[in-house]
C-alpha cells in the first residue's frame, strides 16, 4: 500500500513532467524557428552570391564586348569604313551601364538585365559586322588576286607589243646585189668576173625598204663577206666586232646612210679582198641595230 507521503508527492511529479513536457515543444519550435531562418538566411547568402556572381560575368561579356568593338573600329578604318551609328550609339550604351555597376560594390538587378540584353543585341550586330568583313576580305582578296592578273596581262600584253614594234621597226634590205671587179690590163677598165684569183674587189649595193614605223635618222650598217671556209673576211681596218643578237660578232666594213622612212637606194660600197680569193661560196650578209636586213651569195670558180 502506499504511504501518504507518495500519494501527496503524485501530482508534484505529474506537474513537473507536464512543465519539462512544455519545455520540449517550446524549445522545439524554436529549433525549427531557428532551422528556418538559417535556411532563409543562406537562401539569402546564395542570391546574393548568385546575383555578384552574374555582375561580374556580365561585367567581363561587356569588357570583351567592347574590346571587339574596338577591334573591329581599327579593321573598318584600315577600310576607310566606319561604324554605324546605331552600333556606336550601342557601345556608349553598354559602356554606361558598365560604369554604374562598377561605381557600386552591391549588384543592382534591373541594370544586370539591361546590360545583358544589350550585350546580346551588341554581341549579333558584331557577329554580322565580322561576317561582313570577311565577306569583304575575301572580296577584296579576290580582287587583289584579279588585279595581279590582269597587271600580269597588261605586262604581257605590252612586252608583246613592244616586241612587235621591234620587229616592225627592223630595216629590210632589198636589191641586194655583189658585182665581182677587175681591171683589164690594156684599157685599165673595170669588168666583172666569176674566176676567184682574178676578183680584185666587190662592189654590194642594195637598197632600204619603205618602214614607218622605224625612227628615222642616220644608221650604221655592217657588211659581213664570209668566205668558203666559213670565216668572216677582214676589212681595210683589220677584224672589227659589233653585236648582234646579244652577242659579239664579226664583221668586214660597214657603212653610214640616212634613212626617212621611204624606201632608199644606198650608196654602193667597194670592198678589196687582202689576200686573193679561193673558189667557192661567198655570203653577204648587212646588218643593222642588232640584227639582219638581208643577205646574197656568190659562187666563185
Amino acid at each position: 500500500m502506499q504511504t501518504r507521503e507518495e500519494k501527496n508527492n503524485k501530482p508534484l511529479l505529474y506537474t513537473l513532467i507536464a512543465i519539462l513536457l512544455l519545455v520540449v515543444i517550446v524549445m522545439f519550435f524554436m529549433l525549427q524557428n531557428t532551422k528556418t531562418e538559417l535556411a532563409s538566411v543562406q537562401d539569402g547568402k546564395s542570391k546574393v552570391e548568385g546575383a555578384l556572381k552574374e555582375r561580374e560575368t556580365a561585367l567581363a561579356q561587356a569588357n570583351m564586348l567592347l574590346e571587339q568593338y574596338h577591334r573591329d573600329s581599327i579593321a573598318m578604318a584600315s577600310q576607310n569604313r566606319t561604324m554605324s551609328d546605331e552600333l556606336i550609339l550601342k557601345k556608349q550604351e553598354i559602356a554606361k551601364l558598365v560604369a554604374q555597376l562598377k561605381s557600386t560594390k552591391a549588384s543592382n538587378g534591373a541594370v544586370i538585365n539591361d546590360l545583358n540584353k544589350q550585350l546580346v543585341e551588341l554581341n549579333d550586330r558584331l557577329a554580322k559586322l565580322e561576317r561582313e568583313n570577311q565577306d569583304l576580305k575575301l572580296a577584296n582578296t579576290r580582287l587583289t588576286e584579279n588585279n595581279d592578273q590582269l597587271n600580269k596581262e597588261v605586262n604581257t600584253l605590252s612586252t608583246e607589243k613592244a616586241k612587235l614594234k621591234n620587229l616592225a621597226a627592223r630595216l629590210q634590205a632589198s636589191a641586194v646585189k655583189v658585182e665581182t671587179l677587175k681591171k683589164k690590163w690594156l684599157s685599165g677598165k673595170e669588168t666583172g668576173t666569176l674566176k676567184a684569183k682574178d676578183v680584185e674587189a666587190f662592189r654590194i649595193s642594195f637598197a632600204i625598204n619603205e618602214n614607218h614605223v622605224a625612227d628615222a635618222g642616220d644608221k650604221t650598217i655592217y657588211v659581213k663577206v664570209t668566205g668558203p671556209e666559213g670565216t668572216t673576211l677582214p676589212g681595210p681596218g683589220g677584224e672589227s666586232v659589233f653585236d648582234f643578237d646579244g652577242k659579239q660578232s664579226k664583221y668586214t666594213y660597214k657603212v653610214t646612210t640616212t634613212f626617212e622612212n621611204e624606201t632608199k637606194a644606198v650608196e654602193p660600197s667597194i670592198w678589196k679582198p687582202s689576200e686573193t680569193l679561193k673558189k667557192g661560196k661567198y655570203t653577204i650578209e648587212i646588218y643593222a641595230e642588232g640584227y639582219k636586213m638581208g643577205s646574197a651569195v656568190l659562187d666563185l670558180k
